[in-house]
């Protein structure tokens, strides 16, 4: 006779087949670890910051760079013919200073007149002082306000020599040459002067705006 007590029963046969532990002997466990990546060693296009040559996007600041030279450069030769102007006048001024009016064309055999003598060398002195005014205004270029004073000296000077001939008779031809540079270049160095200026305020007002 066959028994129904459990002790003889199939071990199959309760509760099926043996009990799965959660998927252990099936499925790999998962550690819960993340996953290794590949890091990201910055190569181009691959989201690294791109390192940029300098002044390579900014085309502004070599524009400005320009002009400031540009600028620089027209005041280094005004300042420049300053002072060749400035050593010129010293050194008629002091080439008179010494000879007297011995120095001028056309007094070979006449006699001295010490009065004459006198104010000459006088006035040869005040064209050694234009001179140095040139000279200083060029080195020390915040008194170039001056310039406009030491260019209306020279001019008088041409006025002088202008009267002198109208007056007096024809000098030499030396005389005549000097006369017209006195009444021309004063002039013209200040109104070079103005358009520097004017130039360089229009390429800061400009530099400005952009």
């Amino acid at each position: 006779m066959t028994s129904n007590s459990p002790e003889h029963d199939n071990p199959t046969s309760s509760g099926g087949a043996t009990p799965r532990t959660s998927g252990a002997a099936s499925e790999t466990p998962r550690t819960g670890a993340p996953r290794a990546e590949t890091p990201r060693t910055g190569t181009p296009g691959a989201g690294a910051p791109r390192t940029e040559t300098p002044g390579a996007g900014a085309p502004g600041k070599g524009r400005k760079a320009g002009r400031s030279a540009s600028t620089g450069g027209d005041w280094n030769v005004f300042r420049t013919v300053v002072v060749l102007v400035g050593l010129a006048l010293a050194a008629f001024g002091v080439y008179y200073l010494i000879l007297g009016t011995a120095g001028l064309p056309d007094t070979e055999g006449t006699p001295v007149n010490p009065t004459l003598e006198s104010q000459f060398r006088f006035y040869s002195a005040m064209m050694v002082g234009v001179g140095a005014a040139f000279i200083t205004i060029a080195i020390k270029f915040q008194w170039a306000n001056m310039l406009w004073l030491v260019c209306l000296m020279v001019f008088m000077g041409g006025i002088g020599r202008v009267l002198s001939w109208a007056f007096s008779g024809t000098p030499n031809y030396l005389m005549i040459i000097l006369m017209v540079i006195e009444l021309a270049f004063p002039a013209a160095l200040l109104v070079w002067h103005k358009y520097i200026a004017k130039t360089t305020e229009l390429r800061k007002e400009f530099a400005r705006r952009s």
